[in-house]
């Protein structure tokens, strides 16, 4: 209940706000990003036709949408289909931001719900009065502004399978939050599938770790596995929608993939900062590149990540010292950067964060002050903006891709602060029970 009165209370009036600012879209006929336009013509055919992910042609047939929104995740496009073909009216520029904001709001909702639950009471209300400044701070039309809430749900699995075996959850509250991160990679694979890949990965090496303990302690861990299988199988979440549409219509197919792809980001991504190699971060000059090894081949196709997977790994070995100077300069970047315009640069954060958490790791204080959830949290949250820095590397250090890494900042502030907070009250309550000792006649309590 405190939880619930806490969130209406700060979250309430930022949301009506931002759900305000939506309704200027009304006004809007096309969006500057063109997927988005792509899903509100198939929005339009799944309202018309009650098909998904698919764009009615002026014959009436129907080709998939990957034919025109290229190296787009699905998540987007598939939501707002279903809403088309629910509510029978077609998607709204309007509809679109209040789907970013809807899952803006999962995110902000679980991730605070978590700390809480962990008994990081600190920690969850500062999350809760800061959170809506970076949940609901931004408002567009395009994904990018989804991407805050997509990372706090794809990051609850990995955390939920440690809080549950290190019992700072209850058994029924740790089966409700590992069923839920399950989920939440799922959405993430749909919605933005770099965030997605981050927490699989997390997810499987935390399952390592935590079936390599309990084997050593003779312990069941039959159902870790489970878990783990569930989470390697989530990458096929933006495959089942468009099975089952070719399942249900005709649809002709595009020959386009129906999803982001990797190689042509790294490929770009040597060309985020100024280098030697005549590559610049343009969807334009990766396409240019593979046409230039293959005339006829299909831009976002398979065959054109796999000549893109060639030109990265030809790049590089080609030229290894440019390539390193070009990792190097996003590295100071995006450390030099502040995600959130109010925080210090993020090396500073860092820094800063990694000292207090090594110290207080190596010297035991988290259990002698009773907050071993802290080590969990904090360290989640490290490895998350870790992740996004690697991400950064690799792809582009533009803010734009690396805000999502704005509430694991928040939750790193809320630990410490909470850290901090213990320990001062530990550290009082010891001054009073040493000064009580002082003043009693026999020198004893």
């Amino acid at each position: 209940m405190l939880f619930a009165l806490l969130l209406i209370a700060s979250g309430w009036g930022p949301i009506e706000t931002v759900l305000d600012k939506a309704g200027h879209f009304a006004e809007v006929r096309t969006s500057g990003w063109e997927p988005t336009n792509v899903w509100l013509k198939s929005s339009e055919c799944a309202q018309r036709q009650r098909v998904w992910l698919a764009l009615c042609r002026d014959d009436g047939t129907l080709v998939a949408i990957t034919q025109s929104a290229l190296g787009d995740d699905l998540g987007h496009a598939l939501l707002l289909d279903l809403w088309a073909i629910a509510s029978d009216t077609p998607a709204s520029l309007v509809d679109v931001a209040h789907l970013n904001i809807g899952l803006n709001i999962l995110g902000f909702v679980v991730l605070a719900s978590f700390l809480f639950a962990t008994g990081s009471y600190i920690a969850a209300i500062a999350l809760i009065i800061l959170g809506p400044t970076i949940y609901f701070g931004w408002i567009g039309v395009s994904p990018h502004w989804s991407f805050i809430g997509i990372t706090s749900i794809a990051a609850l699995l990995p955390m939920a399978i440690l809080a549950r075996e290190c019992r700072f959850l209850s058994r029924r509250l740790g089966i409700a939050y590992v069923a839920l991160g399950i989920f939440g990679l799922a959405i993430a694979m749909l919605v933005r599938e770099a965030v997605g890949v981050m927490g699989i990965v997390t997810t499987l090496v935390t399952i390592m770790l935590v079936v390599a303990r309990r084997r050593c302690k003779g312990l069941q861990y039959r159902h870790l596995l489970v878990v783990g299988l569930l989470a390697f199988l989530s990458p096929v979440a933006p495959r089942i929608a468009p099975a089952a549409r070719d399942v249900f219509f005709t649809v002709q197919p595009s020959g386009r993939m129906g999803r982001h792809g990797f190689s042509d980001i790294l490929y770009m991504g040597l060309g985020a900062v100024p280098n030697s190699l005549g590559i610049s971060y343009a969807d334009d000059v990766a396409k240019r590149a593979a046409e230039r090894i293959d005339p006829r081949v299909v831009y976002c196709s398979g065959r054109y990540f796999k000549i893109m997977w060639r030109l990265y790994f030809h790049t590089v070995a080609s030229q290894p010292a440019e390539v390193m100077r070009i990792y190097l300069e996003k590295a100071k970047r995006i450390l030099a950067d502040r995600i959130l315009d109010s925080a210090p640069p993020l090396a500073v954060v860092l820094s800063s964060a990694l000292s207090l958490f090594l110290a207080a790791t190596a010297l035991g204080l988290w259990s002698r002050i009773g907050y071993s959830q802290g080590l969990l949290l904090g360290g989640a949250a490290l490895v998350i903006i870790c992740l996004f820095i690697v991400q950064a590397i690799l792809a582009t250090p533009d803010r734009l891709y690396s805000m999502p890494m704005g509430p694991a900042l928040l939750m790193l502030t809320g630990v410490s602060a909470e850290f901090v907070a213990r320990s001062a009250l530990l550290l009082r309550a010891a001054e009073v029970r040493q000064s009580s000792r002082q003043s009693s006649p026999d020198g004893k309590e």
